[in-house]
């Protein structure tokens, strides 16, 4: 968890905020990103494809990949435009959804031909989110 510092001078409150998307919470092994192409668990909700294995565990182990597709979005400033969407909807998402006792690895990968705003993208990640977490306390 990342510390912000809350006010000026000396007298400063820290307060556990999730500032940025945190190296721990990238996907990046080969192997766990294997694994999740293999063996994961689809879920669509257009423009977003969710593959994922959860696993409930002792302690919280969110990861998570977002791919999309060069075929798709020639520009590398489009690419990377809709990479920061997503990344800011998962790490306001993540706050909002209850993955305690979870092991969670996810690949996003986008699916539109077309630039989707930040609130829909939001909205379909949030509801995915609730959908991962419903079906691994399931099983």
């Amino acid at each position: 968890m990342h510390f912000n510092d809350i006010g000026t001078g000396r007298f400063c409150k820290k307060t556990k905020i999730i500032v940025g998307f945190l190296h721990e919470h990238k996907l990046s092994h080969e192997q766990e990103f294997n694994a999740v192409l293999k063996g994961g668990t689809s879920i669509t909700s257009y423009p977003l494809r969710f593959l994922y294995i959860a696993e409930q565990s002792d302690s919280a182990n969110f990861q998570v990949a977002i791919s999309v597709p060069k075929k798709r979005f020639h520009n590398a400033v489009d690419r990377n435009l809709l990479k920061r969407r997503i990344r800011e909807g998962v790490r306001h998402s993540f706050q909002r959804n209850k993955f305690e006792h979870l092991s969670v690895q996810i690949l996003i990968v986008y699916c539109s031909n077309s630039k989707t705003e930040q609130s829909v993208l939001e909205q379909k990640i949030d509801s995915c989110f609730q959908k991962i977490v419903e079906h691994a306390n399931h099983h």
